[in-house]
């Protein structure tokens, strides 16, 4: 009796070591509006209590949108939510829009509009590390002020940009890191709308978007230009089709990565495709790369996000909806090398099988504290309640939710059926039974393959297993396994179906 104890205490003791030392905490969290109305997530911080999200939400009459954070456990679970009631609807951007200060808060700007009022008022917001709001200043009010991306400087300051007329053109606002007005910029001509916007080393700004203008050789094409702090314009750059960038950031060598997508929708031309493009400080185009395409013009796919990792590599995030490709809509997460070629692809859906038109959409993803990625944006699935709800998702250092998923040999992921696996008794000594409830009309593709892995990865089982139409059911034999942490992962021919953990004793 002894003996068994000592055992399970060292067995116990060795599993939650591996746990805590060796693999990051991963989830998948969705979050309804309570009021039956959107819940859309921009911007995440992963703080050290757990993560925080910017998000927009409706208020079920149609009549206000408010500004929310809303903060989580380090596991995913909702903890709390601030939001902020306005008398106008509120727009703080579109992707990723607003930033991290070295107060150890955050900051953006934000739009006020409509509800009978033609003026749109620009702010700048400030909050402490718990998303609750600091301080609010009114910068300008004017016809059109539709702010996309707010940055602090590295002197402090804050660059808000985005959409201002007239005269119609992009715009820079800056101001002190208490908010006080320094310097407003309209660009003017051609009409372009900034959606992005980063410093280099020497405090000259980028700004990215797109050109509304009748010339051809502006007309909805992707644009980029350098300025000076106060907003001279040392050059500019435009590539010639129909296009977009989303997001603009300076890496390590001086160079500027440029993210985002062609096409736009139905006005493309005869295409709709996700791209990169690197130029070096002084604007030649060093190489571009195009990463994904949807299955028709019509249908949405680009990037919205990313960031470069220490080793020079690229992590990009975004939406697909491909039905040729079986991505028939998928949040993307993608990792580049430094020349932008795809090094690894990971497509999310938190609803299974839903039909096609339901966005699974990233609108930022970040580096989590134990070295993964929080991703944040819009799942939609069944309605009702509303279909359009927060999605947040952590992955680990490989982009898996749960780990050893790259070594299943797919690329495609459906996480709502996590929910339904059921793997029992947990720990277990001698066989374990798992379990996957399938809902009504799911489609398996081909054979189903259950794979286990040990803590360190390395393929343990792997064996195919008999599927009926509403459930997959297998017993495992563990007997002759080492003591310790697995993991179990479910595959179809086309896609990983679900995966957990289980102790061996």
């Amino acid at each position: 009796m002894r003996f068994m104890l000592r055992k399970w205490m060292m067995t116990t003791l060795l599993a939650s070591a591996l746990v805590r030392g060796q693999q990051p905490i991963t989830f998948d969290t969705v979050r309804l509006n309570t009021v039956n109305s959107y819940l859309i997530g921009y911007s995440v911080f992963d703080n050290a209590n757990g993560p925080i999200v910017f998000a927009l939400g409706g208020d079920g009459t149609g009549s206000y949108q408010t500004l929310r954070t809303s903060r989580f456990s380090g596991s995913g679970k909702h903890l709390d939510e601030n939001e902020f009631v306005d008398s106008r609807l509120v727009w703080p951007g579109s992707f990723a829009p607003v930033t991290s200060n070295v107060e150890g808060g955050y900051a953006c700007g934000l739009s006020k509009y409509g509800n009978g009022n033609p003026i749109s008022q620009l702010y700048l917001y400030l909050f402490d590390n718990a998303g609750d709001t600091l301080s609010t200043h009114l910068l300008m009010e004017d016809t059109t002020v539709a702010v996309r991306k707010c940055i602090q400087t590295s002197n402090g300051d804050y660059v808000l940009v985005g959409l201002h007329e007239q005269p119609k053109g992009a715009f820079m606002f800056r101001t002190t890191a208490e908010g006080d007005s320094i310097l407003f910029v309209n660009f003017g001509e051609p009409s372009f709308i900034a959606l992005s916007v980063t410093e280099d080393s020497d405090q000259n700004l980028f700004l990215a978007g797109y050109a509304e203008n009748a010339d051809p050789n502006f007309n909805q094409n992707c644009y980029i230009i350098k300025c000076t702090p106060e907003g001279e314009v040392l050059w500019w750059r435009s590539r010639p089709r129909i296009s977009v960038f989303t997001q603009v950031f300076t890496t390590q060598d001086n160079g500027v990565l440029a993210i985002g997508a062609y096409g736009l929708g139905a006005g493309g031309l005869g295409e709709s495709m996700a791209f990169v493009v690197k130029y070096n400080s002084e604007g030649d185009e060093l190489w571009a790369q195009d990463i994904i395409a949807a299955d028709n013009a019509t249908r949405p796919c680009g990037l919205t996000d990313g960031f470069e990792n220490p080793d020079g590599s690229y992590m990009v995030c975004g939406q697909v909806r491909n039905f040729t490709l079986g991505l028939n809509d998928k949040g993307m997460l993608h990792k580049l090398d430094a020349e932008g070629n795809v090094l690894w692809s990971r497509y999310y859906a938190h609803y299974a099988d839903m039909p096609l038109g339901n966005d699974q959409i990233f609108n930022d993803v970040e580096p989590s504290n134990d070295g993964g990625f929080i991703l944040t944006g819009e799942t939609n699935g069944p309605a009702p309640p509303n279909s359009h709800r927060l999605w947040l998702l952590k992955l680990d250092s490989v982009g898996c939710l749960v780990p050893g998923c790259n070594t299943v040999g797919v690329e495609e992921f459906e996480s709502e059926l996590q929910s339904a696996l059921q793997i029992s008794p947990n720990p277990a000594s001698e066989q374990v039974t798992v379990d996957l409830a399938l809902p009504e009309g799911y489609q398996l593709e081909g054979t189903v393959q259950l794979m286990l892995l040990d803590v360190q990865g390395k393929e343990v089982l792997r064996r195919t297993i008999r599927a009926s139409v509403a459930q997959l059911r297998t017993n495992v034999d563990l007997s002759a396994y080492p003591s310790g942490l697995y993991y179990v992962h479910l595959r179809d021919d086309r896609k990983w179906l679900a995966g957990g953990k289980v102790l061996v004793e």
